[in-house]
């Protein structure tokens, strides 16, 4: 019996220290739909190094036009949990998701800082 503990325990090893997800999983563009309170849709660059959003990054908002979007998004390796902060025309908002198991979609919210009740949902697809 022992045998056999030790060798399961010896199988898993390589699977133990792997990362869940990896920033080149991420590097990219990614169309992201938000309500957040605005219906909103924006174009996310993420660089393969860092934790700044690209300078090219932007969202549209029907009725008021375009907007650069500016944050910083931190990934957990282990969790794929993506979370920072981002900035669209002027307003801070805190920012939280999870990265699908193909990498290629994510889910999350984003809410404004001291009034959780202003914020929305996330979505979006790996270009």
């Amino acid at each position: 019996m022992k045998i056999i503990i030790v060798l399961i325990s010896l199988m898993m090893l390589p699977v133990i220290g792997e990362a869940a997800c990896v920033r080149a999983d991420l590097t990219g563009v990614w169309r992201v739909y938000a309500t957040t309170p605005e219906v909103t849709r924006c174009t996310v660059i993420l660089p393969a190094t860092g934790t700044a959003i690209s300078t090219n990054s932007s969202c549209y908002i029907p009725n008021y036009g375009n907007y650069v979007l500016r944050g910083n998004l931190t990934l957990d390796t282990t969790s794929c949990r993506l979370y920072g902060s981002i900035n669209i025309y002027g307003l801070s908002k805190y920012f939280e998701g999870w990265i699908s198991r193909g990498k290629d979609s994510m889910s999350g919210m984003a809410w404004t800082p001291n009034d959780p009740l202003d914020g929305g949902v996330v979505s979006g697809t790996k270009q």
